[in-house]
């Protein structure tokens, strides 16, 4: 799907056990389709920093972009995240004829780089911390994501996520995409398990995150009445119509302390 190019990967370096940072990313896809600042009575904070569609347009292939950034009300740290529900607008749909899939295996054994183009769905990162000692460390982290199944009713992400400094992370989660209740459509659902970065350190957790997902330079050839045909794959598709104060989102997070951040966004109509 998404053909630009992310960051260099760095080979070599002996894994060592993940940190939560793909819930980093995830929540930065939730940008654009509905998160919003916590419940009073939860000490997480989300501050949506960019959310859009890219071309923004009724019923055109897009890409979709989201940034943000999590703090904690009264800790230097927020929560780690342990699910992520993310619903996108009704009518949002997608056209993945065209597109390759790749396997965890793959991702874990040899990185993205042995995934096909065909299978890339979009890019990412951001910044986690954790604590040792008392002291805050920060590490920036990248994401990619390709298809791990594109057949409808059963499309799933797969997300490699990779980190350098100071700890070396390389990890790969799975979220399905499903179909939610009206006034929403297709988002996904994903179980963060609690994993720690160094034995010492607290569980990480997300600060800031940004992704970009599309099909906007991914093309295939497709044979049409005998003859071969260069055609661009659609992917994520925008809805056909768009209500009275934009399209609704929503998102549901649930964090580490057991609280959770239900929240609603409405994503502008395109500009006639």
């Amino acid at each position: 799907m998404y053909t630009g190019v992310g960051k260099g990967w760095e080979r070599g370096m002996p894994r060592m056990p993940g940190v939560r940072a793909i819930a980093m990313t995830l929540v930065g896809c939730a940008l654009l389709l509905g998160v919003g600042a916590g419940a009073a009575q939860a000490e997480e904070t989300v501050t949506i920093t960019q959310a859009g569609f890219s071309p923004d347009a009724l019923g055109v292939p897009t890409n979709v972009f989201g940034a943000a950034t999590i703090g904690s009300t009264n800790l230097p740290v927020p929560s780690p995240i342990t699910h992520i529900n993310v619903m996108g607008p009704a009518g949002l749909t997608l056209n993945l004829e065209g597109t390759g899939t790749c396997t965890a295996a793959t991702l874990e054994n040899t990185g993205p780089q042995a995934c096909s183009t065909d299978s890339k769905a979009g890019f990412g990162g951001g910044e986690g911390a954790y604590e040792i000692a008392h002291e805050v460390i920060h590490e920036s982290f990248t994401v990619d994501f390709f298809l791990g199944d594109n057949h409808p009713g059963h499309i799933e992400l797969l997300v490699y996520l990779d980190g350098s400094s100071p700890v070396s992370i390389q990890l790969v989660f799975t979220a399905p995409v499903i179909q939610f209740p009206k006034p929403y459509g297709l988002g996904f659902s994903l179980n963060v398990p609690l994993i720690k970065v160094l034995p010492e350190a607290s569980d990480a957790s997300a600060i800031s995150a940004f992704f970009t997902a599309g099909a906007k330079n991914v093309a295939y050839y497709k044979t049409i009445h005998g003859k071969r045909k260069l055609e661009h794959v659609k992917g994520i598709i925008t809805p056909k119509t768009c209500p009275r104060g934009g399209w609704p989102g929503a998102s549901e997070i649930s964090f580490e302390d057991g609280s959770t951040v239900k929240s609603t966004t409405k994503i502008p109509c395109p500009k006639k």
